[in-house]
């Protein structure tokens, strides 16, 4: 009895080890922004369509989104993090049900400019498309990390406006389930090993 609790205990350990605070899903957004041709500055924002995975077990259309204060800076092309602190954007949080709080830090993002009516953007306007790469943190009853997680948003003005006027913008995350450390594959594998040196020791008797 007292063998067979260890090797319970051993698969235990190993698999609460492996699964630990996943954290995986996706959710759509809508908002306003103003940019120009280096910054964007982004507005009231929501939670607005497709929700999925642990994100739908506490968002529903319109929690609020909120994003950092003040302007990123960008330029077409890729990008490097500005000199925020930890080196990445804390781009923005978004409050759930229950107290639940996800937070998305942007390690690298791109920017560019659409003019022939793909990717979503009207034909005859002009939009500006960035994309966010990064990962969700959750506090709250979820607690947890995500894998890689994107954010990419559009936000289209007419031709000739002026781009520092007050735009819209439509947005999607999603994010990828975190993959085992090294040191739970290991704690896995060392409750594999007393699995099976129970059993040759069981069947060797």
């Amino acid at each position: 009895m007292l063998k067979s609790l260890v090797v319970l205990s051993a698969l235990t350990l190993g698999t609460v080890a492996a699964h630990a605070a996943p954290l995986s899903g996706y959710f759509s957004a809508v908002g306003t922004d103003q940019f120009t041709s280096s910054t964007i500055t982004f507005g009231s924002a929501s939670v607005a369509g497709a929700i999925g995975g642990d994100f739908q077990t506490y968002l529903s259309d319109g929690n609020a989104i909120n994003f950092l204060s003040g302007a990123l800076p960008y330029t077409q092309g890729t990008n490097n993090i500005p000199p925020f602190p930890g080196g990445v954007v804390p781009l923005f949080t978004v409050a759930g049900s229950g107290g639940e709080v996800f937070t998305f830090d942007m390690t690298s993002y791109s920017a560019n400019y659409i003019n022939d009516g793909s990717s979503g953007c009207l034909a005859g306007s002009i939009c500006l498309n960035a994309t966010g790469t990064g990962y969700f943190t959750a506090t709250g009853p979820l607690t947890g990390q995500s894998g890689a997680a994107v954010f990419t948003f559009t936000s289209q003005y007419a031709p000739g406006s002026d781009t520092a006027l007050l735009t819209t913008f439509s947005a999607s995350s999603s994010a990828l389930a975190p993959t085992p450390e090294p040191e739970s594959l290991a704690l896995v594998g060392t409750g594999l090993f007393a699995v099976v040196g129970f059993a040759r020791r069981r069947f060797n008797v």
